[in-house]
């Protein structure tokens, strides 16, 4: 059955600058399953209630209305998204419904091993999987829990799925900036790229205090370890991406804290309350859930949308400036 459409004709995800947004970050809870310094303290943080979390029936909802605005990507987040249960069938549902969009997921890969056969199944086409160290010790101690093993055995197993993979690693000067070198020695054999990003300050107020190392730190880093080539890539791309001598997979540089990338940003989040962020810097917008709850339809939440993405941001720094004290990366979705 085709989904009718039900907003106006001509209306698109579009700001005030002429950045078309096609590609939307879908937090489904803001519950994890590790407590990584970078992200939030030591005891987590106040979590949303059950009530309150956006549901499944209106995230696909919602889904429908972006993909009528001209959604081409939407990537599933937290939190931890297979924490929560029903994820699966979720994005089982949201492949079936909508199979022209590029469906991701990015997790920590805990529990992706068990549910790979399933995420294959709902149509996922690439998965990030965070992984801050590859010495156990060190992990353990960045996210103050166990499972090292479990997550390597995850990135094993996607690969030996045929899935696209990239690995997340935000570097942090004293901790495992050491590591660079053997993170992208991970690219030698493998088709898979590994992404440097920025450390970004979202750890909810529990977070160890860690030298900032910019991007040209990080470039310098791999550039003593290996000749780089730029690879050529789309415009919206956040990362830069090299190919190293020799190595078959990619590795790219993320410039999230000096934010380098605004000019060209596509994305939209929508956390998991159903609030919109236009920017990863900004506030938490529109509220979707509410909208939806009051009974609102298509039209009314695209011209609501629209009215949002008018005020959004020229970049990262205007949108911090005009926001109060940041929140955990856990809350705003990943």
């Amino acid at each position: 059955m085709i989904r009718p459409r039900l907003v106006p004709q001509g209306a698109s995800l579009a700001d005030r600058q002429g950045r078309r947004l096609d590609y939307l970050r879908l937090a489904v809870t803001d519950r994890c399953n590790l407590r990584c310094r970078y992200c939030m303290p030591a005891k987590g943080i106040d979590l949303v209630s059950h009530a309150d979390l956006l549901s499944f029936e209106e995230a696909e909802r919602l889904i429908g209305l972006f993909a009528d605005l001209g959604l081409r990507k939407l990537r599933v987040t937290g939190g931890e998204p297979l924490v929560r249960s029903g994820t699966l069938g979720f994005m089982a549902a949201v492949g079936r419904a909508y199979p022209s969009l590029e469906l991701l997921l990015t997790t920590n890969g805990l529990l992706l091993e068990r549910h790979l056969p399933a995420i294959v199944a709902a149509g996922v086409k690439r998965v990030n999987v965070s992984l801050d160290s590859l010495d156990p010790a060190t992990w353990s101690r960045l996210t103050r829990r166990d499972g090292h093993a479990a997550v390597l055995a995850s990135i094993r197993a996607v690969q030996e799925a045929g899935l696209g993979l990239k690995i997340n690693v935000v570097v942090m000067g004293g901790i495992n900036d050491h590591e660079v070198p053997g993170f992208a020695a991970l690219t030698r054999d493998s088709d898979l790229e590994v992404r440097f990003i920025e450390a970004m300050a979202f750890d909810g107020g529990g977070g160890v205090p860690t030298a900032h190392l910019r991007a040209t730190d990080i470039h310098a880093r791999l550039a003593a370890y290996s000749d780089l080539t730029l690879l050529p890539g789309r415009p919206t791309e956040v990362a830069r991406r090299f190919r190293l001598a020799g190595h078959t997979g990619t590795v790219g540089i993320i410039a999230g804290h000096t934010r380098t990338f605004c000019g060209t940003c596509n994305r939209l989040r929508l956390d998991a309350q159903g609030r919109l962020r236009t920017c990863l810097y900004g506030a938490a917008g529109l509220d979707l859930r509410a909208l939806l709850r009051a009974g609102a339809d298509d039209a009314d939440l695209a011209a609501a949308v629209q009215a949002e993405l008018a005020h959004r941001h020229t970049d990262g720094h205007a949108a911090e400036r005009a926001t109060n004290g940041k929140c955990s990366m856990a809350s705003i979705g990943g």
